[in-house]
């Protein structure tokens, strides 16, 4: 569903993202050209092996991306948020989308169109400065995964996949708990975590049988995170 407008020189989400301190020129040109629509949750914005079409930036909401497996499996790959950008990789390399993007809560996301977006480019050294901190970050990142899940069990590895959910899309409470509000399925904590559906389930029981986390629905309240931290850490003891 279209939606009305925000100009993008009055986006806060624009903050976090690739066309963070752009010229207000630049702004401008995005603002003439995007479209903003709504998107209920499990739509799907994009599919893997579709052609990318333009760049989509994400306003309000949460999705998920992810790859299907031969047996018709999801694999999720990471989250995204608000301010995040999708599509400009395969944009960027004129390949196909290599992952799907679902909504995981009501969203709102704009769309940049190629053409535009290729103009915006050649004038935007700082575009092109973003776009390639973004993309090191996210391969540091991977990086940093693989080699911390390669030395963990899985236990440890579904406690740290709930540290690092907490972390980037947690809300802190006072008394020191963190409320997870992304509805993810158990299958999506459990290809995060890098395991089977059948082992997250019985860690994330363990976890909220010894008190560490709340589980309701598909929300989860963290409530001792340092006793999380600990499981990810009990190897370097």
């Amino acid at each position: 569903m279209h939606t009305n407008e925000q100009g993008c020189e009055s986006c806060p989400e624009r903050s976090e993202g690739i066309f963070a301190d752009l010229k207000p020129d630049e702004l401008a040109l995005i603002s003439r050209c995007k479209t903003t629509n709504r998107y209920k949750k499990k739509q799907v914005i994009f599919y893997e092996g579709n052609v990318p079409y333009g760049v989509h930036c994400v306003r309000k909401g949460k999705l998920k991306l992810y790859r299907t497996s031969a047996q018709g499996k999801e694999q999720v790959v990471r989250l995204v948020q608000e301010g995040e950008a999708m599509g400009f990789k395969s944009l960027l390399t004129s390949d196909k989308y290599s992952l799907t993007a679902e909504v995981l809560e009501d969203a709102e996301i704009c769309f940049l169109d190629k053409s535009a977006f290729f103009e915006l480019l050649d004038h935007s050294p700082k575009l092109a400065r973003n776009m390639l901190e973004t993309v090191c970050h996210e391969v540091r990142s991977q990086e940093n995964t693989i080699c911390s899940y390669s030395q963990k069990s899985v236990r440890e590895r579904v406690a740290e996949t709930l540290l690092i959910l907490a972390e980037k899309y947690g809300r802190k409470n006072s008394d020191g708990t963190i409320e997870i509000k992304t509805p993810l399925k158990r299958e999506d904590i459990a290809t995060l975590a890098g395991t089977v559906l059948e082992s997250a389930v019985r860690y994330l029981s363990e976890f909220k049988n010894d008190g560490y986390i709340d589980l309701v629905a598909k929300e989860i309240k963290i409530l001792k995170p340092d006793k999380l931290l600990a499981i990810t850490q009990s190897q370097m003891a």
